[in-house]
């Protein structure tokens, strides 16, 4: 009976043990549920998010050092705004050192390149709705555009139509080659290496010479310098115009970072344009002009920072940034005449700011006509586009000045034919980018498909039209007669 009773207290025992084992349990189980939504109520929710840099979806080149910009309506810390950032597909990003402090805008940059034509899309997680209160995940998608392991830029046709100038960079140089081809049979010459980029090159009035910016490098820094030199349309000798150490006395004892060279219609002088080390190339650091002679002589500096084009009677036309200029990325420009012999500035034609972010410009032979492309907004951080977004004609003589609008898409690359009454441009409001041609205020489509045209440069006709296009996979230039509409293929690189 002992035995029974014993057995019976065993088994109440083991009963007891096993059911406080499961309360127990029960209990860690629902103490850890109740540890993790407590968790979970402790994350933290971001401010709204007032503003996103870039604030549009179209990323230009260059593809490397891309910043974004974060503005929310409270400060933040910045170590939750990294952890509640990713981007698809994934890149590495660093936050801008605040030293620990709160801040209202957080500045990401991107620690590699993007890929071309690719989509990317950026995440923000746990961002107050400003409407509702509530958390969300704002995100933004974001295009590259076309970038080959070569490009090919500036194409310039030869006074006579027999041949064009362009140059050809490497993806991973500093420097570009400057090559010409025959129009008539494709024949290509190299002219020069160690050609500056961003760079142009030009014809001399008669097509005897061509002129040029070369960078060389000095012996004891890790640098090169530019200086403006010239080759003979039919010689590879390279003569130089103004060497660095000339330059560099235009700009108070310090060697610019690239030079833009321009003839004068009569061929005698030479415009330049001297870009100084900054931030970028469009900084309100210092920028200088000067004339030379076409042999090297009488090297004089003048008035101006920016060179926009020649006039007649031995004058130019100059930006100066203007005075009202407000630190906040806007630079803003007045248009003035300049006397090249005086140096100075003689005439205002455009005031008050008028001319803003200029990216480059076009003129008609009679020199009346003025095509400049521009940015719209800026809106990239820490870096510039390279190209702009929309195109203005200026007539000079009567001082008036439209844009050339599209209800969609940007607008870049402008060229004026001979007669100033025809605009060849680059816009890309059927997603990739088509060549357009503008005529008495009428735009017409000239190119259609998904490969991406480029530069267009008219023939000194104005019955042909080059440029550059990516439909074979990598960027060639091809020749286009308006009248019948044939497509000739020029060259292509290798």
């Amino acid at each position: 009976m002992a035995q029974k009773s014993n057995s019976v207290y065993a088994s109440i025992f083991v009963i007891m043990t096993i059911l406080t084992v499961l309360f127990l349990g029960r209990c860690s189980a629902t103490n850890e549920k109740t540890d993790k939504e407590e968790n979970s109520d402790m994350t933290t929710v971001l401010p709204p998010i007032k503003m996103v840099l870039p604030d549009d979806s179209y990323l230009f080149l260059p593809l490397e050092d891309i910043g974004f910009q974060l503005v929310f309506t409270e400060e933040v810390d910045p170590d939750v705004v990294e952890s509640a950032v990713s981007f698809e597909p994934e890149l590495d990003f660093t936050v801008q050192n605040t030293k620990g402090q709160y801040v209202k805008e957080v500045h990401l940059r991107l620690q590699e390149k993007l890929q071309s034509q690719t989509k990317y899309t950026l995440r923000i997680k746990d961002v107050e709705n400003e409407v509702t209160g509530k958390s969300e995940t704002i995100q933004l998608t974001y295009h590259t555009e076309f970038q080959g392991d070569k490009q090919i830029a500036d194409l310039q046709w030869s006074h006579d139509g027999k041949e064009i100038l362009y140059l050809v960079r490497s993806e991973r140089s500093d420097t570009a080659e400057l090559w010409k081809v025959s129009v008539k049979d494709g024949n290509e010459q190299l002219v020069a290496t160690e050609v500056a980029w961003p760079g142009r090159a030009s014809w001399s009035p008669d097509d005897s010479t061509i002129l040029y910016t070369k960078m060389i490098a000095l012996p004891d820094k890790n640098y090169s310098i530019p200086e403006v030199r010239s080759v003979k349309k039919r010689g590879r000798e390279e003569n130089i115009i103004v060497s660095a150490e000339d330059l560099k006395e235009i700009t108070y004892d310090d060697y610019p970072v690239n030079v833009y060279s321009w003839w004068s219609p009569d061929g005698k002088k030479i415009a330049l344009q001297l870009d100084m080390a900054g931030e970028d190339a469009h900084s309100d650091l210092p920028r200088f002009m000067a004339t030379v002679d076409s042999d090297g002589k009488d090297l004089q500096k003048i008035e101006g920072e920016i060179f926009v084009g020649w006039q007649k009677a031995n004058k130019l036309m100059a930006l100066k940034t203007h005075k009202s200029y407000n630190h906040s990325r806007s630079y803003r420009y007045d248009l003035f005449l300049v006397q090249v012999n005086e140096k100075e500035l003689i005439q205002l034609l455009l005031g008050e700011g008028q001319i803003s972010n200029l990216d480059r410009f076009s003129q008609s032979s009679d020199l009346e006509i003025l095509a400049t492309s521009h940015w719209k907004s800026l809106n990239v951080v820490n870096s510039f586009k390279m190209e702009g977004t929309e195109i203005f004609l200026y007539n000079i003589e009567q001082n008036f000045r439209v844009p050339i609008s599209m209800d969609s898409g940007y607008q870049k690359h402008p060229d004026v034919d001979i007669s100033g009454e025809r605009v060849a441009f680059t816009s890309n409001k059927e997603g990739s980018w088509d060549i357009y041609l503008w005529e008495n205020g009428t735009i017409t489509q000239i190119t259609t498909g998904p490969a991406h045209e480029l530069y267009p440069a008219w023939s000194p006709k104005g019955d042909k039209l080059a440029f550059i296009s990516t439909r074979s996979g990598k960027e060639e230039i091809w020749l286009l007669e308006l009248s019948s509409g044939n497509l000739e293929h020029l060259i292509g690189l290798e």
